[in-house]
C-alpha cells in the first residue's frame, strides 16, 4: 500500500495536469495556471521521493499538505462557479484536504480499509 507521501505526490502531479489543461483553454490564467502546474509537480516529486526532507527549513510533507489544501480550496471554487462540475469538484476537494491534513502529519502513514 502507498504512504500518505506517495499518494499526496500522485494528487499533487495530477493537480498539475489539471492546472495545464486549465492555462491550454484559457489565456487569462495560463501564466498562472503554468506556474501552479510547475510548484505542484516539483513539490509531488520531492514528497514522494523524500517526504521528510526539507526546502527552506519547512519539511516537504508540510508543504504537499498545504499545497493539496490550496488545491482543495481551488476546487471549491470551481464547482461553486460551474453547476456541471459541481460535484465532481466538491468530492475531488475533500480528497485533497483529507490527504493535505493527513500527509502533514503523518507522511509514512498508510491508509486504512
Amino acid at each position: 500500500m502507498p504512504t500518505h507521501a506517495q499518494l499526496a505526490g500522485k494528487l499533487l502531479v495530477d493537480a498539475a495536469t489539471f492546472f495545464k489543461t486549465l492555462a491550454s483553454q484559457n489565456e487569462d490564467l495560463k501564466e498562472q495556471m503554468t506556474e501552479n502546474a510547475t510548484v505542484f509537480e516539483q513539490m509531488g516529486q520531492l514528497v514522494s521521493q523524500d517526504p521528510k526532507g526539507m526546502l527552506q527549513d519547512t519539511p516537504h510533507n508540510e508543504l504537499a499538505g498545504r499545497l493539496l489544501k490550496d488545491a482543495a480550496s481551488f476546487f471549491r471554487t470551481l464547482a461553486d462557479q460551474n453547476e456541471g462540475i459541481k460535484e465532481q469538484m466538491h468530492e475531488n476537494a475533500n480528497v485533497y484536504e483529507q490527504l493535505g491534513n493527513l500527509v502533514a502529519t503523518d507522511p509514512d502513514g498508510i491508509l486504512e480499509d
